[in-house]
């Protein structure tokens, strides 16, 4: 299977060191599950970050007086 390139779909398969890697037809190598799943988890705890932030500074408006427009 090293080195083999699906003819539907263009994507290369690479067998190195007893682990297969794909390679997208541009040559860009797919994201491996772990590393989607830490992505995943970075980008819910950037969304946690951001929502925190966004209701303390709702918080600092209404404490001045401002209601803060949804």
């Amino acid at each position: 299977m090293d080195g083999w390139v699906s003819p539907r779909f263009g994507i290369r398969f690479r067998l190195a060191g007893g682990e297969l890697t794909l390679y997208a037809p541009n040559g860009e190598r797919f994201a491996t599950y772990l590393e989607v799943l830490e992505q995943r988890d970075q980008e819910r705890r950037e969304k946690e970050l951001a929502l925190a932030r966004a209701e303390r500074l709702a918080a600092q408006l209404q404490a001045l007086g401002i209601e803060p427009v949804a």
